[in-house]
């Protein structure tokens, strides 16, 4: 049960979240069906930064300097909570779409805006389905437009880094599109797993250097995963304080 502590910043947040897509998801979805995917991604990153402060979340990025600009990337950020899904949408330096989970469109307002900045929705339950769809996907890899895949498929039960799936890789190889990997740290503390219990924080999001996928073939998946795995965990800081007053 939800400490009495909690309440008030999930009463704040929830409310703000509320709002903030009742007015928002309307425009991003009609931005969907006129603009380009640049001014649909510009208008979520403005969703998310109000979400953001009422949620107490704020974000600093290093490692900028490894994205080249107009440049597309398979994004593979490890995944500690719903938290770290507003911080990589404030901050990283290149537009991106999701690969969602299926059952994400079905949430009213949210789910609409979702289908609307072009995310790639699988069902994780159906393998080949999957496997179909992230190969559909490879046509919106496009004029410096990048994808975001979590590796680990789901959040972490811990905040610790789980076992990679292929699903990413797999794309990366099919392409020849770079991995883009990318380390949060602070997200599980700020909200856990399975817990409504918000605490505002501070995330760091760090990009590591790209890796190549030129020439790849499905037999290099295995090493590619161990590659981007030790690039994400080179950044990775088990200790992070979010909470810490610099």
């Amino acid at each position: 049960m939800l400490h009495i502590k909690f309440w008030p910043r999930l009463i704040y947040a929830a409310t703000g979240l509320f709002f903030d897509t009742l007015v928002m998801a309307p425009i991003i979805v009609v931005s969907g069906s006129i603009s380009s995917g640049y001014n649909t991604f510009k208008l979520t990153r403005f969703w998310s930064n109000i979400v953001s402060f009422f949620f107490g979340i704020t974000v600093s990025i290093k490692g900028a300097e490894n994205v080249t600009p107009n440049t597309s990337y398979i994004i593979t950020p490890n995944h500690q909570s719903h938290a770290d899904i507003l911080a990589l949408i404030k901050v990283l330096p290149t537009p991106f779409r999701w690969v969602i989970k299926r059952e994400l469109l079905k949430i009213p307002l949210f789910g609409q805006a979702l289908a609307a900045t072009g995310s790639i929705a699988v069902d994780r339950r159906d393998r080949n389905s999957s496997i179909q769809k992230l190969k559909e996907g490879t046509t919106k890899l496009a004029d410096g437009m990048s994808v975001l895949i979590y590796p680990e498929g789901t959040r972490s039960p811990d905040g610790n880094i789980q076992s990679f799936k292929k699903g990413a890789f797999m794309m990366a190889v099919q392409t020849g599109i770079p991995i883009l990997p990318v380390t949060c740290n602070g997200a599980a503390k700020i909200l856990p797993k399975k817990s409504l219990a918000i605490s505002p924080g501070h995330i760091t999001v760090t990009i590591g250097r790209p890796i190549q996928t030129t020439g790849m073939t499905e037999q290099d998946v295995p090493e590619l995963m161990e590659r981007t795995k030790a690039e994400i965990l080179l950044n990775f800081d088990p200790d992070y304080d979010p909470f810490k007053k610099s």
